[in-house]
């Protein structure tokens, strides 16, 4: 750090601390019935903030949530893991039912699948592609 920067975090420190010190003292010279009044008003807000909450939670940061980040991220996961799985069997449904498709092609073509494999069968079938 450069001493301009050192001087500049030391004038902070010293109005921070003037402005702490005034504020305590300010604070200490408060009537027992405003302190008591004050009190009051927080116990009161405390109390109609829980009224609304209903289900919800403060988290340490001082946020709400209606669950904590670890049930939401265990959620999310699981929802994700599903998601995958009904994508997969989704995927796998349909490549059985294209390989099925192509069966049913060759079971109900002209020619049954033997001949294509059988080698006497192929100087015919070149004759009668020959003559169309």
């Amino acid at each position: 750090m450069n001493d301009n920067q050192l001087n500049n975090e030391k004038k902070l420190e010293a109005q921070a601390k003037q402005i702490t010190c005034l504020l305590e003292t300010q604070s200490n010279r408060l009537s027992m019935r405003t302190l008591k009044q004050l009190e009051n008003a927080r116990s009161q807000a405390v109390s109609m903030h829980a009224q609304q909450l209903s289900g919800a939670t403060v988290n340490r940061d001082g946020s709400l949530s209606w669950f904590s980040w670890a049930e939401h991220h265990r959620t999310a996961t699981a929802a994700l893991l599903i998601g995958a799985i009904l994508v997969g069997f989704t995927w796998m449904q349909m490549m059985n039912q294209n390989a099925e498709n192509s069966d049913a092609f060759l079971l109900g073509a002209d020619l049954p699948p033997e001949a294509f494999v059988d080698r006497g069968f192929e100087p015919s079938l070149n004759n009668q592609h020959a003559k169309l």
